[in-house]
């Protein structure tokens, strides 16, 4: 058990004797049931997996799907099922990082990334690489959801897996059950997982036929899914109705007492609070979950609340016909029962939701009372249009006149307990109660000066579902703009550290109070369910800090073409800069002493301390920043502008002189920065200094490194 987690274990096995003990062997102690699948064989593989422990069912209708689905039948009560091969080619011991994910309620299905992951020579064919690469070029195109892998070695929470149905006899179990988890909205993620030569020849890739078989499944399975809907009928639907934060449109009644940002922010979080809770109802019993929104787009709106949900536009209208249109797609499609809520009242948890729910099973009709006159919640099993026609919305008298619709159409109807909607100044306060967190686990430095036009959004998208996850911190520079105003609207807490971007994250870093701290620049935005990264990057052996791919906008070409390379280089390299969001424990800050007080480059100097003592990794999920310095000068003169820098600093060229060429944009000063050209005996000392922080020369001339 892993936690609370019960987890069960698949082996599917054909003639894996001299595999299987393997492993077994090797499998974590969090495992609570594991059950070998033994496909008709011909050796003793049944006999060696009893002797371990493991439970053997037999199953002799032949196929990796049918073994598998064989399993999940015999599997006893268990929350987490794991699917691994029998032939020693996966770590069974890096079963914990797949688990992980869906025991911290980040995930439903992880897949094992063999791709991703570290992948011994010769472990995947040619014929496997261009067959993985083919079928997760065509899930992309056709579903939309990039895959690396359709690796064999993944976790499934139990619902899920009934919720998909799955119904694949052999080779195309595995693709059926990514595309499918795609297709229920299901959270999807991939894990690097090492591989290594099987044990034994492959039944599949090690024959031309298997290969040719195996192949034209997979491509055939894509095209049928792609073909087929998703079977929707008895889901029950749960209705978001929630607007786009654009601050000066979002509450607006609240923008006297909060400001615009400050308005915006709060919408939302509370936006973010109420998908947390129906994503913990969809976990326990599978409820469909429409996001109905207003303002923005769809990518906007993925960006910011995850893209494990789905989303349709709000119609032209009054309330009265945008809730009518709504409930009536999802009984068209369906559903035995659907509510609808809005994102206004912070008090509303999952087990009231699915109290409303159970309430649909006696009841035609269930309304959740607001104290203003209106309702928080309302749920039907059947369509009753009625109910929305007539209503003097945004008035105390909607909850009156709905409950007299619903007599004059002689309906049953359940009261749920009246809670408060945030609408108005004097509610600000009591919302803010459900939503403030006392003891944050991870902390957000973001140093800022001027930076009015892009502090919100740095702000709003380090804000989290659950509040108690982050404490945000703008350490302000002394900027002479609405930077503080913008930052303390937002929620934000602001501190005064002073001019220089090092003494700034450092005196945040002193105030803050979370176990994890993550360096955020005022023009970059957090990705959706960052903190679900960093706990996952963190979480792996070995490594001392961790940092975001990188994206700048606006994406042109020479944007990307700086990103991609960016991207390359902090991968391989493992040296990310600054705007790559830089994360890692208090614990491995205070031990490295922070930030190196300096004009400039200190994400580089204390990096390369970093480097120097473990792994520093990169996660997958996009950090994006403003593009504002390289419009200013160029795409390409500002790249080129970059590369020389670093190359001048690590010479030794003074570092107040590196910055302010790097601000000017001039490639050629006039005073050339060679270290021959400026006092070269400082020069090199200054670069030998830099090299022994980085920790280049910590063993001498005449000393052994080993």
């Amino acid at each position: 058990m892993y936690g609370a987690i019960k987890i069960g274990v698949i082996i599917p096995a054909l003639d894996e004797e001299a595999a299987i003990g393997n492993v077994l062997r090797v499998l974590p102690s969090c495992v609570d049931e594991v059950v070998v699948v033994d496909n008709g064989s011909t050796d003793r593989t049944a006999d060696v997996a009893r002797s371990l422990g493991a439970r053997v069912v037999s199953e002799a209708r032949r196929g990796y799907g049918q073994a598998c689905l064989t399993g999940t039948q015999a599997l006893g009560l268990v929350d987490v099922v794991v699917f691994m091969d029998a032939d020693a080619s996966d770590y069974p011991e890096e079963l914990i990082h797949l688990v992980q994910p869906i025991a911290n309620g980040s995930a439903d299905v992880v897949i094992g990334s063999r791709v991703r992951g570290v992948c011994e020579r010769g472990a995947l064919t040619p014929q496997q690489r261009f067959g993985n690469w083919l079928a997760c070029h065509l899930i992309k195109e056709l579903f939309g959801h990039h895959f690396s892998d359709l690796g064999p070695f993944r976790a499934i929470r139990r619902t899920a897996l009934e919720q998909m149905h799955m119904d694949d006899l052999n080779y195309g179990w595995t693709v059926q059950m990514q595309v499918r988890a795609v297709k229920h909205n299901l959270r999807v993620v991939e894990v690097p997982v090492s591989y290594r030569r099987r044990i034994g020849r492959s039944k599949i890739s090690g024959t031309i036929r298997g290969v040719l078989s195996a192949g034209s499944k997979i491509l055939y399975t894509i095209f049928k899914e792609w073909l087929r809907p998703v079977s929707e009928a008895r889901q029950e639907w749960l209705l978001v109705f929630a607007r786009y934060p654009q601050p000066g449109l979002t509450k607006t009644r609240l923008i006297d007492a909060l400001g615009a940002e400050g308005a915006a922010t709060l919408q939302h979080r509370m936006t973010l609070g109420l998908l947390q809770q129906t994503r913990r109802l969809r976990d326990r019993r599978g409820t469909r979950i429409v996001v109905h929104y207003a303002g923005g787009d769809l990518p906007l709106m993925q960006s910011q609340y995850g893209k494990d949900v789905s989303y349709r536009p709000q119609c032209e209208g009054e309330l009265g016909k945008r809730l009518g249109a709504a409930f009536a797609e999802a009984f068209s499609r369906g559903a035995p029962a659907v509510i609808a809520v809005g994102t206004d009242c912070p008090a509303l948890t999952e087990s009231i939701l699915g109290r409303a729910l159970d309430a649909l099973n006696g009841d035609d009709v269930v309304v959740g009372p607001a104290t203003d006159g209106g309702y928080y919640l309302i749920g039907l099993r059947r369509l009753q249009a009625s109910l929305f026609h007539a209503i003097d919305w945004g008035t105390s008298r909607v909850l009156e006149q709905t409950l007299h619709a619903a007599h004059e159409a002689g309906l049953s109807v359940r009261l749920l307990d009246p809670l408060n909607d945030v609408d108005r100044p004097e509610d600000v306060v009591h919302g803010r109660q459900h939503l403030d967190s006392a003891a944050p686990r991870i902390s957000i430095i973001i140093p800022a000066l001027n930076e009015q036009e892009h502090i919100g959004r740095a702000i709003r998208s380090a804000i989290t579902a659950d509040d108690a996850e982050a404490e945000i911190i703008v350490v302000d520079g002394n900027s002479s703009d609405e930077t503080v105003t913008v930052a303390r609207s937002c929620g934000a807490t602001v501190l005064h550290g002073g001019r220089g971007r090092a003494r700034q994250m450092n005196a945040g870093a002193a105030a803050a109070r979370g176990e994890v701290l993550l360096f955020l620049h005022a023009d970059s935005q957090l990705p959706v369910h960052y903190v679900r990264h960093v706990r996952h990057i963190l979480a792996w052996p070995g490594t001392v800090a961790g940092a975001f791919s990188l994206e700048i906008q606006p994406t042109g070409l020479g944007m990307r073409v700086h990103a991609a390379t960016t991207n390359f280089r902090s991968r391989g390299l493992g040296i990310p800069y600054g705007d790559q969001a830089i994360f890692l424990t208090r614990a491995t800050f205070d031990a490295f002493g922070g930030y190196p007080d300096t004009a400039i480059m200190e994400d580089l100097e204390f990096v390369l301390r970093l480097q120097g003592f473990d792994r520093i990794r990169i996660a997958n999920a996009l950090v994006r920043t403003s593009g504002r310095r390289w419009q200013r000068h160029g795409v390409w003169k500002m790249s080129l502008l970059n590369q020389l820098v670093i190359v001048a600093y690590m010479f030794g060229a003074p570092a107040e002189l590196v910055r302010r060429w790097r601000e000017s944009g001039i490639i050629l000063p006039r005073r050339a920065l060679l270290c021959g050209m400026y006092h070269p005996a400082g020069c090199s000392r200054q670069a030998s200094e830099r090299r022994q922080r980085a920790g280049y020369e910590a063993v001498g001339p005449q000393e052994s490194a080993f």
